[in-house]
């Protein structure tokens, strides 16, 4: 059983939320969530960028309730007046609907009128389902275009991975740095792993705290896991629940899971398997739909005795 719960720990190591490309507007408008009501008066006038932050702000209830219904309306309304931005945004809604086919037609339609996004977003469609050689061309294409710094660390992804290429560290080390350049905080914890990988662990270190400065959960708990087994620091498991607590308070998938292992096992906290259950299961609600084994497991064998 502890060897099944090392290797979750271990795929935490390189498991990091995906990262879709959001239009320039929105990126700058996201945080001022207080601006919803003067982006829904700017809509009312056919502003068009604001229209597609407010459709942002339905998408994820910032400003108001959450309603993804409406955000959809909004996208489809932008789509049906060729913005690519709106069409970008709808295809990442039918995405995450499971609606594939669709969302690949929106992408290249998006890709078509002139979006800076649907490029790279589109690879990481590709690379979701397991179509390295489609994705490894369209972030090319992204870095080429766009000069995504997203595609950039996904291309160093697919080649330190070895997905449909030779395994390249140095090549998955230059797209990293690259990508850093640009202004991506979190390709210094991409390139952290790849050092970790590499065993450099003073160099992977660096990248971590700096990346943890950022603010960046995956960092932490990356951090953390180096604090757990012992390696580059001398093993210190309540320092490795401290950076997994942080990383789970961000809703870092990797800081819930490790953190719910900590729980498990009673390893620097007391055993509780009812807060392990509590911690996958927001882990899942985030996408870790693997976790649900796990969560089943313990509601069976352990939760009356707890």
């Amino acid at each position: 059983m502890l060897n099944n719960k090392i290797l979750i720990v271990t795929l935490f190591l390189c498991l990091s939320n995906p990262i879709l490309a959001y239009s320039k507007s929105q990126a700058k408008c996201i945080p001022a969530e207080k601006n919803f009501v003067a982006c829904e008066i700017l809509a009312k006038h056919g502003d068009n960028e604001a229209l597609l932050i407010l459709g942002h702000f339905y998408e994820i209830g910032a400003g108001i309730e959450k309603n993804t219904e409406k955000a959809e309306e909004i996208y489809q309304h932008l789509a049906d007046k060729n913005d690519a931005d709106g069409i970008n945004q709808l295809a990442i809604l039918k995405e995450e609907q499971g609606k594939q086919e669709e969302a690949i037609l929106l992408y290249q339609r998006a890709i078509e009128l002139g979006s800076s996004s649907a490029n790279y977003n589109l690879g990481l469609l590709y690379k979701h389902n397991k179509n390295y050689s489609k994705a490894k061309e369209m972030f090319e294409i992204a870095i080429k275009n766009d000069n995504s710094s997203n595609a950039m660390m996904s291309l160093g992804d697919l080649y330190r991975h070895g997905n449909d290429v030779e395994k390249n560290m140095e090549l998955a080390e230059k797209w990293y740095k690259a990508s850093i350049q640009s202004g991506n905080h979190f390709a210094i914890t991409r390139l952290g792993m790849l050092y970790g990988e590499l065993e450099k662990y003073d160099e992977a270190i660096k990248c971590y705290q700096e990346a943890i400065k950022k603010g960046d959960p995956s960092a932490m708990n990356s951090l953390g896991l180096l604090y757990q087994h012992g390696f580059g620091f001398k093993r210190d498991i309540n320092k490795a629940v401290k950076l997994y607590q942080d990383a789970a308070n961000k809703d870092g998938i990797g800081g819930l899971v490790n953190l719910g292992l900590m729980y498990e096992e009673g390893l620097g906290v007391p055993k509780n398997y009812k807060k392990a259950i509590e911690l996958y299961t927001r882990a899942y609600q985030l996408g870790y739909t693997d976790i649900q084994l796990r969560i089943d497991f313990l509601k069976k064998n352990f939760i009356k005795n707890n």
